[in-house]
């Protein structure tokens, strides 16, 4: 089942929107790979003096836009999803029964700033677009919400508590991203493996679940944006 338009964000991010829209759904490492540091930055740059800028025009890469939109996120005053709610989230991540955990997360979202509910809306189901051509992109919703829960909810590394939890913030978001349909659309609940982290581990030396590598493809080369793209090929609008 395809998802509907998310509606219209608030003025920044339906601004920002005309970059992604450049981008291709099934390019290889969207939002993992890193592009050109300058360029994105004078993508930024570029941006704030005239919201239509043209993209195609300036010859960044998919890559180095991409950036720029989570640099956007990491650059706002505060996180899209709130300090305040971060608690409520993690406890919720961390009840046994899956249908139970994800009707609590639902009720958290619903806590949201309406301004960052919106956006959040938006964001997830972009991502869980990405997330649907993974067998191209490589992008799968576990290795979107690696490169993105850092973004959207802001952690304190330097917290030597928070590293206990660490996992549990990025599988938060990986569900989001699964269950979009849910959260946002009214839609079922949908069969993944791993939906969130399981609870902390019993033995209370054991702080950290170990992590297994992501095992990633060979580096890719960043794709130059061509004018013969479609309008919308990411379906977000």
């Amino acid at each position: 089942m395809s998802l509907p338009p998310p509606p219209p964000g608030p003025l920044p991010l339906r601004r920002r929107r005309r970059r992604p829209t450049v981008l291709g759904l099934c390019t290889e490492g969207l939002y993992r790979v890193s592009g050109n540091k300058t360029d994105q930055d004078n993508i930024q740059k570029q941006f704030d003096q005239d919201h239509n800028i043209s993209l195609v025009s300036m010859e960044v890469t998919v890559n180095a836009v991409a950036g720029a939109l989570k640099a956007f996120f990491a650059d706002l005053p505060d996180p899209l999803i709130p300090y305040s709610l971060h608690p409520e989230l993690l406890e919720a991540a961390k009840i046994p029964d899956k249908t139970e955990r994800l009707h609590a997360l639902k009720e958290i979202v619903k806590k949201f700033h309406p301004v960052n509910y919106d956006v959040f809306r938006y964001v997830i189901t972009h991502l869980n677009r990405v997330s649907q051509q993974n067998k191209i992109n490589l992008m799968t919703a576990d290795n979107l919400s690696i490169c993105f829960w850092p973004t959207l909810m802001r952690p304190d590394f330097e917290n030597r508590e928070f590293l206990s939890t660490t996992k549990i913030h990025q599988s938060v978001v990986e569900t989001f991203i699964q269950q979009c349909q849910f959260f946002f659309y009214n839609g079922e609940i949908v069969e993944t493996v791993n939906t969130v982290a399981p609870p902390p581990p019993s033995n209370p030396g054991q702080l950290v679940e170990p992590m297994v590598p992501l095992q990633l493809p060979p580096p890719l080369q960043p794709q130059l944006i061509q004018p013969q793209l479609q309008t919308d090929p990411l379906g977000i609008i």
